[in-house]
């Protein structure tokens, strides 16, 4: 290793802020007198320290200095979609399948599509509560989570190997249910469960 025969930056820093001890200040001003680029060095520092210490401005506000930082964070950012599904059937309003013998069902059927993914569910009233249960239709729904929120709370449920969820029992009313993807969330925003 090549050890500089030069006054190492800290020191000329310390000389300028009066921090070097008495042996260091004595041992830079013989090596200054016949250095001149340590000089120079030396008068840079003091007048960047010095424009420093008379700097007056006021600093940026706290969440624009966050801000700014935070474009040059090294963490890797996704972006996460949000999507808004549509209602594409409901049994409870489709006309008699003529034809197929079958009686009313106990459970109401909603069909809802978001792009590249269906959503199956399976609405069934018992005692003046339902429970919604079905499943995510599309290619990838690992660690999915399933939200159904509204005035009575929330309540949540992950999804199976198979995207099947079942959610548990919840008072009748009004609920926004959101499905939480690791690249997208879809979200039905009104979603009524009553009798």
């Amino acid at each position: 290793m090549i050890k500089s025969s030069h006054i190492s930056l800290e020191t000329l820093v310390d000389i300028v802020e009066g921090r070097a001890t008495s042996a260091e200040l004595e041992g830079a001003v013989a090596h200054i007198s016949s250095c001149s680029d340590c000089v120079d060095t030396l008068r840079e520092l003091q007048h960047v320290i010095l424009t420093m210490k008379s700097d007056t401005t006021q600093d940026a506000p706290r969440d624009l200095l966050y801000s700014a930082i935070n474009i040059f964070s090294p963490e890797k950012r996704t972006s996460l979609r949000h999507i808004i599904a549509i209602l594409t059937f409901d049994s409870r309003v489709a006309g008699p399948a003529y034809g197929i013998r079958s009686l009313r069902s106990s459970s109401r059927q909603l069909l809802y599509s978001a792009q590249d993914t269906d959503l199956d569910l399976r609405v069934t009233v018992q005692n003046d509560e339902c429970v919604v249960a079905g499943q995510v239709i599309r290619a990838d729904c690992v660690s999915g989570q399933i939200e159904i929120s509204g005035n009575a709370g929330s309540v949540t449920a992950s999804l199976n190997e198979v995207c099947e969820f079942t959610l548990p029992a919840i008072p009748l009313g009004n609920y926004a249910l959101k499905i939480k993807l690791p690249d997208v969330q879809i979200e039905i925003p009104e979603l009524e469960l009553k009798d």
